[in-house]
Formats: C-alpha cells, sequence, structure tokens
C-alpha cells in the first residue's frame, strides 16, 4: 500500500479550495444565471448592462453575485417552466416587503439608508421603486434623465414633485402666502426630512435643524423665550401659514393661547391691564425680542 503525504500548508489550502467551492455551490443553487434570463429578457438585459447598478461600484458592494438573481432571486425553476415565479422578486404592486429587502441587500450599507424597516416609509412598505427608478430605466419619461449614465439617487423625478404625490396636504400648504420657498426650489423636502429614517435629516434634533438656517434665533439668552428652547414649531408652522413669518396664528392670539391664563406653564402671565386696543394688539410692538433678550426678562426690545 503506498502513502502519500501532504505538505501542511499544501492541504490547508485544498480545504480552503473545497470549503469555498461547497459554499459558492450553495450560494449559486437554483440559480440559471444572467445569459439565461437574457434568453427571454432581452431588451430589460441591455437596459441594465447600461445601468450603473450592473457596473464595477456594484460589483464592490456584492462580487461574484452581480446578475439579474441578485435582485430578483434564484430562477433557475422560472427558466425550466417560465408560470413558476415562485420564490423570484417581481418589484411588482404587492411584493414591496421583498423589493425592499432585494434592495437592502447592498443599500443596508449606505448610512443613510441603515435603518430603513423601522422608519415610516418602512414600516409602511413604501417600496424603494415608488421613488427611485428601476435600474432597467433607460429614459425617465417626465424629467428625461438618463438614469442608466446617471450616478446619483435615480429618482423617478424631481424629489419635491415625488414628495407631494403622496403628502398632497403639504403641496397646499407650499401655496399659502407665508411658506418655505419650496415652490422655488431654494430647498427641498430632503432638507429637512429624511425620507430614510424617522428623525429630520438633522439628527441633532429638530430645534437645531431649524437653527441651521435661523443662526441668529439660537442664542444662547440670558432671558430665554421658553418655547424657542423647547419646540420652534410651538409658535412656527414647518410648512407654510396664512400669516407672517409662519407662525401659526396673528397676533395676539398666538401670545394668548399661553400668557392668558394666569398659572400659564412659562410663568408669565399677562397683570390686570387690559391689552385691547390697536397699539397693543400687536405684543410684539413691545415685546420685539421674542425668541431672547441679553437685556430685558420681558423681551422687550
Amino acid at each position: 500500500m503506498r502513502i502519500t503525504f501532504i505538505p501542511i500548508a499544501a492541504a490547508v489550502v485544498l480545504a480552503s479550495v473545497m470549503t469555498v467551492g461547497a459554499a459558492s455551490g450553495q450560494e449559486n443553487a437554483g440559480q440559471a444565471g444572467s445569459e439565461t434570463c437574457r434568453g427571454c429578457h432581452e431588451e430589460l438585459f441591455v437596459r441594465y448592462e447600461k445601468n450603473v447598478h450592473s457596473g464595477a461600484g456594484a460589483q464592490k458592494r456584492l462580487p461574484g453575485r452581480l446578475g439579474c438573481e441578485s435582485c430578483h432571486g434564484a430562477g433557475a425553476a422560472h427558466a425550466e417552466d417560465p408560470s413558476v415565479k415562485t420564490g423570484l422578486v417581481t418589484f411588482a404592486a404587492g411584493s414591496e416587503a421583498e423589493s425592499i429587502n432585494a434592495c437592502l441587500t447592498c443599500h443596508v450599507q449606505d448610512s443613510a439608508v441603515g435603518g430603513f424597516e423601522r422608519a415610516n416609509h418602512g414600516r409602511h412598505r413604501v417600496a424603494c421603486n415608488s421613488c427611485h427608478a428601476s435600474p432597467h430605466a433607460r429614459r425617465d419619461p417626465i424629467t428625461g434623465v438618463e438614469t442608466a449614465t446617471e450616478p446619483g439617487n435615480h429618482l423617478k423625478q424631481d424629489s419635491v414633485e415625488l414628495c407631494l404625490n403622496c403628502h398632497s396636504e403639504q403641496r397646499g400648504r407650499f401655496s399659502m402666502p407665508y411658506r418655505h420657498p419650496v415652490q422655488e426650489r431654494a430647498i427641498a423636502c430632503v432638507s429637512c426630512h429624511n425620507p430614510h429614517k424617522d428623525q429630520a435629516a438633522d439628527a441633532r434634533g429638530r430645534n437645531s435643524l431649524c437653527f441651521s438656517c435661523h443662526e441668529d434665533k439660537r442664542g444662547p439668552w440670558p432671558y430665554e423665550h421658553a418655547p424657542v428652547a423647547e419646540d420652534c414649531t410651538s409658535c412656527h408652522e414647518v410648512h407654510g401659514s396664512i400669516a407672517p413669518r409662519l407662525v401659526k396664528t396673528a397676533q395676539p392670539f398666538l401670545c394668548l393661547s399661553c400668557h392668558a391664563l394666569p398659572d400659564d406653564r412659562h410663568g408669565a402671565e399677562i397683570g390686570g391691564t387690559q391689552y385691547s386696543s390697536a397699539i397693543y394688539g400687536q405684543c410684539t410692538s413691545c415685546h420685539g425680542a421674542i425668541h431672547g433678550s441679553h437685556e430685558d426678562r420681558h423681551l422687550k426690545k
């Protein structure tokens, strides 16, 4: 009997190759290969080849697995019998959960997208392709953007219009006399809102987000108006208002919503004087430092 000895290093390499081969076989089980898909779906395949999803950037995220079945799932059974679609991700209406999971296979690595499943859009199963163009799309019919060569967000249309398609209440707000300049595209919805997470775009908090533009209102103030520290939206509408400076309602009614009560939460109730004339109808005629003051505890100018 002849015994052959294999050096230890060679044995380790051989074992590794066998392990990788077995794992690869398990990973590719049930897969038909992209060329097989191409046999029936030639037009979609050609479009996909020109899309950034099929390029080098995508290869770094999913090396060795990039192709039709990376997104659509194993298709050998479907290739054998086209009527069999069990296990395939079609990205059609009704398959939102599967569609989201397919996209997150790669995009969960993106810091802006991580946690999407727990976010409002994720919990309500708003599929990625509700806003983003398909990797098979060549030219968006609305914007004319060549999604096959555009390396950005692959949105189906202008981001503001995408948001307002669903959030129709805010479309009305942006038509009010006093509003954030979203219609002019000076800012966009995503300037404040992160569509992939629940919190505002600035993770430090809503007030900090407001102060990123309205820096002069930040303070710190020796004499502080309590709502400024608590929440800017105590007084302001964030999208649009019928009252100047986006306040919820005109003076003096906004101020009286807190200061009319003798035991109001800010401890700054109005005394016995009747402030009913036209002059006194504008609280800021006297209390002009409404966000905070360095000099006067009553926030007078």
